[in-house]
């Protein structure tokens, strides 16, 4: 048994514009840096709504509510759905938390703006705390918005816009540059693209394997 969920292939276009993107960032992230609120500044509760968007348990929720809110005839359906959203959000994070490590570019600082100094590679080298290229939250934003929008594309716009405050937000606290949210778009196409690629269209076999009788 299969899903007669269709899964859309992403734009050329969206590829294409996401890498103009991070190039622009690459040139413009001390100026864009430079105009944010200094460090210490309190957001309202917009600014969490946003951050929430890249935490994988808001993901990991929302797919579990998507997949038992319904009929149990529709669930198998919702559940390659559910897994394969659950799996862009988690797999764009775990890339992006690995890439951070590899690059080693340190958190924004006033006065440094789009300085690319990297941490050396010594001590807890593994520990991404202080790093920031790619951004994690961003990836898992992302990462979900890629899932969701390639099987609703008329949700495209509102994900868009939700992973992109979710990145915006990130860039707002000085938390990353504008390059490391937006070279975490790149990962989540990646990630998003290698998982349809492995698991097929729908996603989740293994979901359908359950339901397939023992021969």
């Amino acid at each position: 048994m299969k899903s007669n969920m269709p899964v859309h292939d992403i734009p050329r276009w969206a590829i294409v514009t996401s890498l103009v993107t991070v190039g622009i960032a690459l040139l413009l992230d001390g100026w864009i840096l430079e105009k944010m609120p200094p460090e210490g500044t309190q957001f309202g509760d917009l600014y969490y709504l946003f951050r929430s968007i890249g935490y994988l348990p808001t993901w990991i929720a929302f797919c579990l509510v998507f997949t038992f809110a319904t009929h149990r005839d529709h669930r198998l359906q919702r559940r390659e759905s559910a897994i394969a959203i659950a799996l862009t959000a988690a797999g764009s994070g775990i890339v992006a938390a690995i890439l951070k490590v590899l690059v080693r570019r340190l958190d924004p600082r006033q006065m440094a703006e789009g300085s690319w100094q990297l941490a050396p590679w010594e001590g807890q080298w593994w520990d991404g705390t202080d790093l920031c290229f790619p951004s994690e939250h961003a990836a898992v934003a992302w990462g979900a918005a890629i899932a969701i929008s390639r099987r609703w594309p008329r949700a495209a716009p509102l994900m868009v816009l939700l992973a992109a405050g979710c990145a915006s937000g990130r860039v707002l606290a000085r938390a990353h540059n504008p390059s490391d949210v937006m070279a975490s778009l790149l990962v989540a196409i990646v990630v998003s693209w290698a998982i349809e690629r492995c698991f097929g269209d729908p996603v989740s076999q293994l979901a359908v394997a359950k339901q397939e009788p023992e021969s």
